[in-house]
């Protein structure tokens, strides 16, 4: 599994590639990573397959679901980067955040 921190996501994302947030939709909608979609870890741990050969960014709120979530991905055949810090990381280093569902 890939894992990048904060400061690298933030510099080094690609436009290209998507952010999946596995927090609860209440925590995404508090506030999350403008561009983010939000797929609860449940979801995507029932369910990896579906990402099967994509290349995303894995964010949650520290960077332990998306630690899970990038593992689970991985064995699904895709190419997941697990996000350190995740977004309580991105807040405190003072970028924007988006809130509302998504």
């Amino acid at each position: 599994m890939r894992e990048v921190d904060v400061e690298l996501f933030a510099t080094g994302r690609r436009s290209d590639v998507a952010v999946v947030d596995v927090r609860s939709a209440e925590e995404f909608a508090a506030g999350h990573v403008p561009g983010a979609v939000n797929v609860p870890l449940e979801r995507v741990i029932t369910d990896p397959g579906r990402y099967a050969g994509q290349e995303l960014y894995v964010i949650c709120q520290s960077g332990g679901r998306s630690a899970k979530a990038a593992e689970a991905l991985t064995a699904a055949g895709a190419r997941p980067v697990s996000v350190g810090g995740g977004t309580a990381g991105w807040i405190s280093s003072g970028r924007p955040v988006d809130t509302g569902a998504r």
